[in-house]
């Protein structure tokens, strides 16, 4: 069996550790601002997302809260609270993470911290043993296709959703990141 995330790990300008009961209504607050999100997924805003998360998991089918993981993201030279990241350790095989939610908050978008992120959660993920991460992206998400294409997500492993585009219709992406 493949190892775990650290229950706290860092990058150069990021501190990342797992969420604690007294973060959940600052971190709430900060998922909150990914509202926009809505009009690319169709999901409808969760106000309870990070107390959910934590007591209960986004689980994937036949899931166990103890392979899933919800830790913020900081800055390191402020400490200041930027952004989520939820995971699955071991899904849909043992050696594959399944990145379940990564959010920057817009207002500090574009400064490279995404980028910053994902190279370190790689590193990570490669020297705990794990073979490949997915994600699944909203089609009608353009910015965030973009990301992931640049962040090495260059696999299709899947489209599912509505078969037909309008204004009221969704589909996503199952994205792989090989990291062999």
């Amino acid at each position: 069996m493949v190892e775990q995330l650290p229950s706290r790990w860092s990058s150069e300008r990021l501190l990342i550790s797992d969420v604690e009961v007294s973060d959940i209504a600052e971190l709430q607050s900060l998922y909150d601002t990914s509202r926009y999100i809505q009009q690319w997924d169709g999901q409808e805003n969760d106000p309870n997302y990070v107390k959910n998360c934590l007591e209960q998991g986004n689980l994937p089918p036949g899931g166990t809260l103890n392979n899933y993981r919800i830790q913020s993201i900081r800055t390191a030279a402020e400490d200041q609270k930027i952004g989520l990241l939820s995971v699955y350790h071991g899904y849909p095989a043992e050696n594959v993470l399944y990145l379940e939610f990564l959010y920057i908050q817009s207002g500090v978008q574009k400064q490279g911290y995404g980028q910053e992120m994902m190279s370190a959660l790689t590193r990570q993920l490669a020297g705990l043993g794990y073979h490949e991460i997915r994600i699944n992206v909203a089609l009608k998400n353009w910015p965030a296709l973009r990301f992931w294409f640049r962040s090495g997500f260059s696999q299709i492993s899947g489209i599912y959703g509505d078969t037909e585009h309008t204004s009221t219709s969704f589909a996503n992406m199952e994205l792989i990141k090989n990291l062999l």
